[in-house]
């Protein structure tokens, strides 16, 4: 009995020591997944414990202002009333957007453009959804305030022009920011920023945008902040102040041709740009609430208005390319006495290559040759020269080669050679390629700007300037040229105008201080149009006519200011460009001189 009783407080002793220690290692396990839980995992539960209470919001910086050198303001931003969406407070949304569609009457392409946009954006960034909201708009929309979570109104800002039409090109506009612009920008947390997109508004991007804000708010349940807890104020973007004067600008856009045309002035003495006009231009304005159908008109004009010809555009030079023609006769030592003779036409083998004056200018020496842009002169010049030292003489100065104008995009136009004939072509260079390029015709491809920096280089002696839109020290350097070269050519610009016989005789300028030198062009578009009579030949379509060009300086004893003119199928250059250039040049000496 008493061995019984002894093996039954035995088993029950066991039986205590195993439960125990079980208690025991129930009690071990449960302590180091208290201690995995709540040192070691600590952090990863409270970021998603943030994750459901905190919201991170980007801030938008305010975007710098562009003045003009008379302190105009040529882009600013206005306040305007913006709806947002924020996913974050509620992903739930479709039933708050039904009823913005409601209130705005919403068609159903552009419902589903705007659920498109949602689904795309991030969940945790605030996105816009409409902008530029009236004020009815906004107080129905308060009306239903209490059954809009995720849903509100906001200040924001739109980018305003106020002269539009006239600068659209210059200055540009903003645009949606794209998948490659956000890479090359590494803003990956915005889905709905908009960024430069042409001219000045895109070169100066980055000083204009600003530096972004952030901030990080708790939220309620509700979705509504509590406080804020950590944040970075925004840095506003600098303001930009140019070299351009848009009055006169503005008041130049009733000689330009609306179909096509560019016009430029420069400062001969620091390289700064006054004037920068191309046409067609565009309504910038509309840029900030894009219709589609205002998008489809400006891409299916035939006259191209979202192109700035000054910079974009490339075209054979013309006549104008004549300066670079003689200025090659010089270095090589040819003398300026040198006299051809000129009957309308000069043979070569069976061909016959003709001069714009079918019946000849006579005997002609180089410099009034330049005086008449006589064909035949430069014919003869080519035969000598050879095409080597022509081309040098153009990129000397710059021509197809960007000018490193503060404006975006640019072209970089064409100066040919015999040997990318040879590879592109698989054709050797002719006599007659000589004497195209000789006219500043042929392979040859420049831009407007190109032109203008060629010819303030003439009337500075020599300095080829970097031309500056926005206020800057100057920037050049000079020629490879001889001094007195271009000092014979000075005087055949100043011949040109001013002496009677010349191509822009008709387009002098009278008084002293103010007399006009330069050089007029015409630019073959297709077929073998008479430069004289191009202009009234009715029947030819205007694609087909030939361009109109002038590039000149003023006052010629002490050079202030280029102008440069092209005229897109303006026909003559004496006709089409020069008067034009006369009355810019005009407008800016009353002002400045």
């Amino acid at each position: 009995m008493l061995n019984k009783k002894i093996l039954h407080g035995e088993l029950i002793s066991r039986r205590a020591f195993i439960i125990g220690l079980g208690k025991l290692g129930f009690l071990s396990l449960l302590g180091i997944r208290m201690f995995y839980l709540q040192l070691i995992k600590s952090e990863e539960y409270k970021t998603l414990s943030d994750k459901n209470r905190i919201n991170f919001v980007v801030l938008l910086p305010t975007r710098g202002r562009i003045y003009d050198l008379d302190g105009n303001i040529l882009a600013t931003n206005k306040p305007c009333y913006q709806l947002v969406i924020d996913r974050s407070i509620n992903n739930n949304y479709r039933d708050e957007l039904e009823i913005i569609s409601n209130i705005l009457n919403l068609s159903p392409e552009k419902y589903n453009y705007i659920k498109q946009k949602i689904k795309k954006s991030s969940r945790h960034t605030p996105l816009i959804i409409f902008d530029q909201l009236d004020w009815q708009q906004v107080s129905m929309i308060e009306e239903q305030k209490h059954k809009l979570a995720s849903i509100f109104i906001d200040i924001g800002y739109l980018r305003f022009y106020p002269f539009s039409s006239v600068t659209s090109h210059l200055i540009g506009y903003l645009g949606q920011i794209n998948e490659q612009e956000k890479q090359e920008l590494n803003i990956h947390s915005l889905s709905d920023f908009n960024i430069g997109k042409s001219g000045i508004e895109k070169y100066y991007d980055n000083k204009l945008r600003g530096e972004f804000g952030y901030k990080k708010v708790e939220v309620n349940a509700y979705g509504k902040q509590v406080r804020e807890i950590a944040g970075t104020p925004t840095k506003s973007g600098e303001d930009m102040h140019l070299n351009i004067d848009a009055s006169l600008q503005q008041n130049i856009q009733q000689y330009l041709n609306p179909k096509g045309s560019s016009a430029i002035v420069m400062d001969t003495k620091t390289g700064n740009v006054l004037i920068c006009a191309s046409t067609p231009g565009f309504e910038s304005n509309h840029f900030s609430k894009l219709s589609e159908n205002y998008w489809q008109s400006l891409t299916s004009d035939p006259y191209k208005p979202l192109i700035n010809k000054v910079i974009q555009n490339s075209y054979p030079p013309g006549s104008v390319f004549k300066i670079i023609t003689v200025l090659a006769a010089l270095e090589v030592g040819i003398n300026p006495n040198k006299t051809v003779f000129c009957d309308g036409s000069s043979a070569l083998g069976t061909n016959s290559f003709r001069c714009w004056n079918h019946s000849g200018h006579g005997t002609l020496d180089m410099m009034s040759a330049l005086k008449h842009s006589c064909n035949i002169y430069m014919y003869e010049l080519a035969r000598i020269v050879g095409p080597d030292k022509i081309l040098e003489v153009a990129r000397e100065f710059g021509l197809g080669s960007k000018t490193g104008i503060d404006l975006a995009p640019e072209s970089s136009g064409f100066v040919p050679s015999k040997e990318w004939k040879k590879k592109k072509l698989k054709l050797p260079w002719s006599i007659g390629d000589s004497f195209n390029l000789a006219i500043g015709q042929g392979f040859l491809g420049v831009t407007p700007m190109q032109l203008a920096r060629f010819i303030t280089a003439i009337a500075s002696n020599g300095k080829l300037y970097t031309p500056r839109i926005l206020k800057n020290d100057p920037e050049f350097y000079n020629v490879n040229i001889k001094p007195e070269n271009i000092t014979i050519i000075q005087e055949s610009l100043y011949n040109t105008v001013n002496v009677a016989g010349g191509t822009a005789y008709y387009n002098r300028i009278l008084g002293k201080n103010r007399q006009l030198a330069g050089k007029t062009g015409t630019s073959q578009v297709q077929g073998k149009l008479n430069a004289k009579d191009d202009l009234s030949r009715k029947s030819i379509a205007w694609e087909r006519r030939n361009h109109a060009l002038f590039l000149g300086f003023a006052p010629y004893h002490d050079p202030s200011y280029s102008v440069t003119v092209f005229i897109d199928h303006g026909g003559g250059g004496s006709k089409a460009a020069a008067p034009v250039a006369r009355k810019i040049m005009s407008d800016v000496l009353d002002k400045y001189l």
